[in-house]
């Protein structure tokens, strides 16, 4: 009767051991996006601004598919940037993005950052800090979003108890950190979305991944931002 006693207990242990490492394994494999880190950083005050963005770009993929072509991105750029971003807007041209102009940026997204930038009037300080926050961004294009999210929030609390840059300026880089923030968070679920909408059938050619179209937009977008 012991005997008995002790393999019903032994097999309830057992189940109950198993149960738990399921239970275990089917939270790991909860879709990607589920895992994300969140976009929103509730310290920057200008963080809608990369809201709006955000929510255009949802709206764009709405009724279209992932740019793979410089045309494709260009109309994808030119969606998103139909209204100017920030409060002086009114001295910014409104430029409409070509293929040309795309392409132009993807290949040399560093040097066409610095020229947009340093065309501005913002001081020294202001454009070396900006232009070194997005160089580094650029070199970390290919990590995970939870990597990227945390240098740029690092920086947006560096910017917020920096004295040396006046209240404009602040503003400007503030707005391009919240824009960078969230377009590459929109980025991050194309990502997963186009590889659960290609298993199983044969994946088109990539000519640039949803990251490289993500900073290359965050470029374009400059000339909104800045005077």
């Amino acid at each position: 009767m012991k005997t008995i006693l002790l393999c019903i207990t032994v097999s309830l242990f057992v189940i109950s051991c198993s149960s738990d490492s399921d239970f275990s394994a089917a939270e790991n494999e909860l879709p990607a996006e589920k895992k994300h880190q969140p976009a929103e950083n509730i310290h920057n005050p200008y963080d809608k601004k990369g809201k709006e963005i955000y929510e255009k770009l949802n709206a764009f993929y709405e009724k279209n598919k992932i740019p793979n072509s410089y045309s494709e991105l260009a109309d994808q750029i030119n969606f998103i940037s139909e209204r100017p971003i920030t409060k002086s807007y009114k001295n910014s041209r409104l430029i409409q993005f070509t293929d040309e102009i795309v392409e132009s940026i993807m290949e040399d997204p560093d040097n066409n950052m610095i020229l947009i930038i340093q065309g501005s009037t913002m001081g020294t300080y202001a454009k070396a800090s900006l232009i070194d926050f997005l160089q580094n961004l650029i070199i970390q294009r290919q990590e995970e979003f939870t990597i990227t999210y945390n240098y740029i929030t690092d920086y947006e609390s560096n910017i917020l108890t920096d004295s040396i840059l006046d209240l404009d300026e602040t503003e400007t880089i503030l707005t391009v950190a919240s824009i960078s923030r969230y377009s590459l968070y929109s980025a991050e679920e194309r990502k997963d979305r186009d590889w659960e909408t290609s298993v199983g059938s044969r994946p088109a050619k990539i000519l640039f991944t949803v990251k490289e179209s993500a900073l290359t937009s965050i470029i374009a977008l400059l000339g909104s931002c800045i005077n």
